[in-house]
């Protein structure tokens, strides 16, 4: 066999194992590239509608309610979104705040809950405080402290007293309010 022929051989074997070698080596950053872009793709792996999940204290009494007309969660960051949210929450009197809002998104860790658009709270008088309306735009809800809170503007309807701020605290289990800033009262006749 010609030495030259022997070469050329070996340079075709050399060549078209290399070309194999890329050609895996491609196919696996390809699949890599679309694996990483589907673990970030952000669509819900399934949904519920007109549901209610109740949370129980250490007593085993209900210490809040959340109603939604509908609920999509999302596996990539275990996040659940929620159309026409409606939230219960208990006081140590008995006496139930009740929070609805347009939508509302709660984390993985079901510590945080944000509320947002129309934003409306509603606090039943108790032997400590008279019956109260508030509105808002964004609310946090952090359900395992009983604490709400925003750093939007919110108007506070009471009794024949209008009052309006920027900022609010809502300290639910003690049936508590504090507004923060920019605080205005207006008294109806």
């Amino acid at each position: 066999m010609n030495l030259r022929l022997l070469g050329i051989i070996l340079l075709l074997v050399g060549l078209s194992g290399f070309t194999i070698w890329v050609q895996q080596n491609s196919d696996k950053e390809i699949d890599a590239t679309e694996t990483s872009a589907s673990k970030k793709k952000h669509s819900p792996d399934y949904f519920m509608e007109d549901f209610t999940i109740t949370s129980m204290n250490e007593k085993g009494e209900p210490r809040s309610t959340l109603t939604a007309s509908k609920m999509l969660h999302y596996p990539d960051d275990d996040s659940t979104e929620l159309d026409t949210p409606f939230m219960t929450m208990n006081t140590e009197e008995g006496k139930p705040w009740k929070i609805n809002a347009d939508r509302g998104w709660v984390s993985a860790n079901n510590e945080l809950i944000l509320l947002s658009g129309n934003v409306r709270i509603d606090r039943v008088s108790g032997p400590n405080n008279r019956p109260v309306k508030l509105f808002t735009d964004k609310l946090r809800i952090h359900p395992e402290l009983d604490f709400a809170e925003t750093d939007r503007p919110v108007t506070m309807i009471s009794n024949k007293r209008r009052t309006t701020a920027i900022g609010m605290r809502a300290y639910v289990r003690k049936g508590k309010l504090q507004l923060l800033d920019d605080v205005h009262v207006n008294y109806e006749k």
